[in-house]
């Protein structure tokens, strides 16, 4: 209950600090409406969202595993690089940095972290 309490008072303050930011922006001077007030929620959650699958992704895919092995044929695989791709959520795309690997053995390129993130 406490951590939801604390959660809950760090939440209002960081979007408290984001509407001052953006008052501060604002240069059109007129009034806002509901639309406006539901388009600012929209934007600012998205954004929210978009960010926590960012950092929860890179936390799933930076630590590469130093010699997993191929789907294929369960030889060690040998890291050769990363790739960069979108992982579709219901927020939109979050792109993810993965480590990439050939297998020596069957010659196929494999991405370990496929199945913790599961794609």
């Amino acid at each position: 209950m406490a951590d939801h309490k604390r959660s809950e008072e760090r939440v209002k303050a960081l979007v408290a600090e984001l509407l001052a930011y953006e008052a501060e922006e604002a240069s059109d001077g007129r009034a806002e409406n509901i639309n406006d007030i539901e388009d600012a929620m929209v934007r600012i959650s998205d954004q929210v969202a978009r960010e926590v699958g960012l950092q929860k992704l890179a936390r799933h895919t930076s630590q590469a595993p130093d010699c997993p092995p191929c789907p294929g044929c369960g030889h060690a695989g040998a890291p050769v690089g990363q790739r960069t791709r979108d992982v579709i959520s219901r927020r939109g795309p979050v792109p993810v940095t993965e480590a990439k690997y050939n297998c020596p053995q069957c010659r196929r390129l494999f991405f370990p972290s496929d199945r913790r993130v599961g794609a």
